[in-house]
């Protein structure tokens, strides 16, 4: 049987004021590194002015992949020790991982569709792996909704963020390992000094957001564990 965190539920949703304060002060920072990087750093002349969506792309990007090992790690916690807390953050990593996988998605095809003529490759191993990652994550959550007893609805998302976070793993051999036609190499090392600057300053304003979106999306599970409760006391 779970944990019932109740009583941490309590302290969890009365706590924290400051520092959701503080995230959405950073949260401001996303329109101002958006703005910089629509004019500050140039824009590579075989990419047109389209290369600018790069500073929004490799960003979300990082955090699609990383997210589902969050989750990965917190899901192994849970069917380790049975407490409950551990499933949220599992749930909170990968619902944030879907989100920013999904603007991967919409971002690459955009710039893509300026680099390459064509919107998708459907041979490049990068973005099929990427796909794929994004499906494991519809499947972690359709396998939540299978169920409405709660100790077996984590037990069977623990299971698909494993998944997830293989898909993960996948993807990120597939970016260094495979050579692809058209998919860019990674360019970290030479970027121009105002690229260089704008692309950290954009690295660091989405992780902002990230951990703005994972305190939501953390406090909505205990919301949502806290409602069932009432409803199966009632």
């Amino acid at each position: 049987m779970m944990k019932d965190p109740s009583r941490t539920s309590t302290a969890h949703l009365r706590g924290g004021l400051v520092l959701d304060f503080i995230f959405a002060i950073f949260a401001f920072a996303l329109p101002a590194i958006t703005l910089l990087s629509l004019t500050y750093p140039p824009p590579i002349i075989s990419q047109g002015q389209a290369q600018r969506i790069f500073y929004i792309h490799a960003p979300i990007a990082w955090i699609a992949l990383y997210a589902p090992y969050i989750s990965c790690i917190c899901a192994i916690l849970f069917l380790v020790r049975r407490d409950e807390r551990f499933d949220f953050w599992s749930v909170a990593a990968n619902r944030v991982a879907l989100l920013f996988g999904l603007a991967v998605i919409i971002s690459g095809p955009l710039w893509a569709s300026t680099e390459w003529g064509t919107y998708w490759d459907w041979s490049d191993y990068r973005l099929m792996s990427f796909f794929v990652l994004v499906l494991s994550l519809f499947g972690y959550f359709y396998a939540r909704s299978v169920t409405d007893h709660p100790d077996r609805r984590a037990v069977l998302g623990a299971i698909m963020s494993i998944i997830a976070a293989i898909s993960a793993g996948v993807t990120w051999f597939a970016i260094r390992l495979v050579v692809p036609e058209k998919h860019p190499q990674p360019v970290l090392g030479t970027m121009a000094p105002e690229i260089r600057t704008t692309f950290w300053l954009a690295v660091v304003a989405y992780h902002l957001i990230f951990l703005l979106f994972m305190r939501v999306a953390i406090r909505r599970e205990y919301l949502r564990a806290t409602t069932e409760r009432l409803q199966f006391r009632g």
